[in-house]
């Protein structure tokens, strides 16, 4: 008898460390951009923040450059359905599946830093329920700075954009194409390179730091900083994946996403600033935007954020006309 009790025992703490490993949770990350990308890069830093706060309980691999093989627009269902537990989630891209969504993204809907985080403060309930309905949470957000124009030729007012074959990304590149003549074609940022040679294409809307991943100087000529959308990035985890994780190792991802969140937000205008001193460098012109060309897109966007209010919802106005109010406009 006592024999058998040592043996069972010994079992145990033989099979002690198995039953630790079959405990741990890998997810896999689906990024939409670079490695080098500061978006990845942040996404890296937080993954390594989770895997040595949880020693190793929750390890989350990077996958950038959309290398799970998902584009923008599947996003929210990939993760509404499991395929993806966890997943970089463009706003503006995923209007098609929740058109609100895309409230970070309307054109020229803010002019600062300041007002982007405050418009994202305002959506963030509205965003909650949303992506409830979809079987996901946040556990953080990023922002894009400003995204402008690249072109072969200068571009000084509305009328200069007519004719132009832009590479857009999202549903207001499209609107935005529509309204001024520009022939606007949405298309993942691994095509947009050998659309340009083969002259699919002579033009693209996009921010500074994705010019830079682009070496958009090898193919175009100017950047003109329309600052036409300035989107947030949401990192969305599948509710189901989330709910199997230990209590205390949510706590410690949360806390963790919380400093991430700030983080990124403050470094988006680090970037601005070092990626058009890199386009500058080799060889880029960055036309500035005069008062009335200004104007004429400042009444661009207005016409446009009308029309994407009426298929938004009552949610989606009332935050706009919250936003208004406090900015003034």
């Amino acid at each position: 008898m006592k024999k058998t009790l040592l043996i069972v025992i010994a079992l145990i703490f033989a099979l002690a460390p198995l039953s630790t490993a079959m405990a741990k949770t890998k997810w896999d990350l689906h990024l939409n951009y670079p490695a080098g990308n500061f978006h990845s890069k942040g996404a890296q830093q937080f993954a390594d923040k989770v895997k040595e706060a949880t020693n190793g309980e929750l390890e989350i691999v990077l996958h950038p450059g959309s290398a799970l093989g998902f584009k923008g627009p599947e996003l929210l269902r990939a993760v509404a359905e499991g395929q993806l537990a966890i997943a970089e989630v463009p706003t503006g891209m995923v209007e098609g599946d929740a058109p609100a969504l895309a409230l970070t993204a309307q054109p020229f809907i803010s002019t600062s830093a300041f007002e982007q985080r405050l418009l994202y403060q305002l959506a963030k309930p509205t965003y909650a329920k949303i992506l409830k309905k979809f079987n996901q949470f946040t556990l953080y957000t990023s922002v894009w700075p400003f995204s402008g124009i690249y072109t072969q030729r200068p571009i000084k007012t509305e009328a200069d954009l007519k004719g132009l074959k832009m590479r857009v990304y999202d549903g207001t590149g499209l609107a935005f194409g529509g309204a001024t003549g520009i022939a606007a074609r949405k298309m993942p940022f691994s095509e947009v390179y050998p659309a340009m040679k083969a002259g699919l294409l002579d033009s693209m809307y996009t921010s500074s730091v994705s010019g830079v991943d682009a070496k958009a100087w090898e193919v175009l000529k100017y950047f003109t900083p329309i600052n036409i959308v300035g989107p947030v990035n949401m990192i969305n985890v599948n509710q189901a994946a989330w709910d199997k994780l230990p209590k205390e190792i949510q706590e410690k991802v949360l806390g963790i996403a919380t400093g991430m969140e700030d983080a990124m937000w403050n470094l988006a205008g680090d970037m601005d600033r070092k990626s058009r001193k890199t386009l500058t460098e080799n060889g880029m012109t960055i036309d500035p935007v005069s008062n009335e060309f200004r104007q004429e897109l400042n009444a661009i966007g207005d016409k446009l954020r009308g029309e994407w209010g009426k298929k938004a919802g009552a949610d989606a106005q009332g935050i706009l006309d919250e936003y208004y109010r406090i900015t003034g406009r």
